[in-house]
């Protein structure tokens, strides 16, 4: 009799063991005669975009190491600007129309300027957040960058500008626009 409750307590673990894995297997898609997969450089997760960070990442090549990294960092400085400035786009948009109470809001100009003189003036102050350069078989370099821009840092400095313009004095409401800022930003870390 113990024998035959040792024997079912055994099976009974065996089989709670096994259920505790996942049945489910992760399936990579096949891939076709001749395809390889490419794990391309500086695509890692911490090189992606995220709540405190915009981040892009370009490739440069050349034939000299120092031309192929001036293209890579300049392709990635291009990048960096117009993700940025799409994203400040629709917070200077919202802020408008918050500011203005539902009325058309004579200021939205000069809010889209301002902003795009600080994007301009914080893309100096990049950080490199990561570079790999590889000789290829001909001879030419290829090197890849991810530059690196702090949202707090452009939010401070927009609203540093805008509070200081005379234009604006009366209209700008800096927790307002923190409020507006940090939603939208909320918005674009919760998209990727």
């Amino acid at each position: 009799m113990k024998r035959i409750l040792l024997m079912a307590a055994s099976l009974l673990c065996v089989f709670s063991l096994s259920s505790c894995s996942s049945s489910k297997k992760v399936m990579k898609a096949p891939l076709s005669e001749g395809e390889t997969e490419i794990a391309l450089p500086l695509s890692e997760p911490q090189y992606n975009t995220d709540a405190k960070f915009w981040r892009a990442t370009q490739v440069g090549t050349s034939r000299d190491i120092s031309l192929a990294k001036k293209i890579a960092m300049q392709n990635t400085r291009q990048e960096l600007a117009a993700l940025v400035q799409n994203e400040v786009k629709s917070v200077i948009e919202n802020y408008g129309q918050n500011a203005a109470v539902h009325e058309q809001n004579d200021n939205e100009a000069l809010y889209k300027e301002l902003t795009r003189t600080v994007i301009d003036q914080q893309l100096n102050g990049v950080e490199i957040a990561g570079i790999k350069v590889f000789r290829l078989a001909n001879g030419d370099y290829r090197c890849h960058t991810c530059l690196q821009m702090s949202k707090e840092k452009l939010e401070e400095k927009i609203s540093e500008v805008l509070a200081q313009d005379k234009r604006l004095l009366l209209e700008f409401d800096k927790e307002q626009f923190k409020k507006v800022f940090d939603e939208e930003m909320s918005k674009c870390a919760n998209k990727k």
